[in-house]
């Protein structure tokens, strides 16, 4: 005996299915070399409830956390020079 779906159904669950996109993963690298990528996800980040069980959050707040390191380890050289351990 055949199924006999309606067009609505059909088009339910197309819409349905469609919605569901998995977004990519992106790698911390990735946030690095794109700042406004990195910006608009954590944007995203702050408002989700997930948000430190999603990769592309840690990645984000990672990447923002090493471009800061870097920012003060040169901050640091411009004010105190290279520093020497003797």
């Amino acid at each position: 005996m055949p199924i006999n779906l309606s067009p609505f159904a059909v088009l339910l669950a197309a819409s349905a299915l469609a919605g569901c996109k998995e977004e990519e993963n992106h790698t911390v690298a990735h946030y690095l070399a794109h700042p406004e990528a990195r910006a608009e996800m954590l944007e995203t980040c702050e408002i989700s409830d997930r948000a430190l069980q999603e990769a592309n959050c840690v990645n984000a707040a990672e990447a923002a956390l090493q471009e800061q390191r870097q920012k003060d380890r040169e901050g640091f050289r411009r004010i105190y020079g290279e520093p020497v351990f003797d």
